[in-house]
């Protein structure tokens, strides 16, 4: 009776702690024929808030360095968390920005190259060939949930896959949920969630592969990690019912 009970109990202890390997395993299944087309366009729209850096290039030297002076008196200074000061053209609550020599524009819901051809063609009544370089300072993503090391990432060169944000943050742990990945994405106010699953390799289709800036990434647990932490309550009252049954048994022997 003792040894049958025993191995009950391994049987439940195996039970609890079990995590599938399949559900570890990442970027399962077949590649989708790359001889297919399957460009989206991931060039960042500029939003509400964001913070933009603004730069001109052009031969006409004394003109440029005009442009470059009521630039440097009109930049907004923001502070992060970080404690580092950076300075550029604050989007307005209303979407707009406001440059010496074109004036008033909007900017929100625009592509960046749109922007770009907006203040060239402006510009161009005052400056021969004028070259606008536009970037954004502001381009952050945040992971939370069952990662190694969640938090928020700035993101020099405006670009990031969710497989390279996970490289950053040290990866999913071992009772992460590849399978049900929330991206959290906002936009023009509007929250909506994306659904990813990184154990299938259709995960490059997913409109949430290339992340845009202040996406939030949720690792959920699995449900192995739910019992574990069950597992772990249920331990000392099998250790009573155990001392039980083996105080019977002695008795009834």
């Amino acid at each position: 009776m003792k040894f049958s009970f025993y191995i009950f109990l391994l049987f439940l202890t195996f039970c609890f702690s079990c995590t599938k390997t399949r559900d570890v395993l990442i970027l399962q299944g077949d590649f989708v024929d790359s001889t297919k087309n399957h460009s989206i366009n991931y060039d960042i729209k500029i939003e509400k808030n964001d913070l933009l850096e603004i730069n001109l290039i052009s031969s006409n030297e004394e003109a440029s360095n005009l442009f470059k002076d009521k630039l440097s008196t009109q930049r907004t200074i923001v502070t992060y968390s970080s404690g580092i000061p950076v300075k550029g053209f604050l989007v307005d609550s209303d979407g707009n920005i406001s440059l010496p020599l074109v004036g008033k524009i909007k900017v929100s819901g625009k592509y960046r190259n749109q922007i770009i051809d907006e203040i060239q063609e402006v510009l161009k009544e005052y400056l021969k060939d004028p070259i606008i370089q536009l970037n954004l300072l502001n381009f952050k993503v945040s992971i939370i949930g069952e990662v190694k090391n969640p938090g928020t990432f700035n993101i020099p060169n405006e670009k990031i896959n969710i497989i390279q944000l996970l490289g950053i943050c040290g990866d999913v742990t071992t009772y992460g949920n590849r399978k049900e990945i929330i991206v959290f994405r906002e936009n023009n106010g509007v929250r909506k969630e994306i659904h990813v699953n990184l154990n299938d390799k259709s995960v490059f289709l997913s409109e949430a592969f290339y992340l845009k800036q202040n996406d939030v990434v949720y690792i959920p647990p699995m449900k192995s990690k739910v019992l574990n932490l069950n597992n772990q309550l249920f331990i000392p009252f099998v250790s009573v019912a155990s001392l039980i049954l083996t105080t019977l048994n002695l008795i009834l022997n």
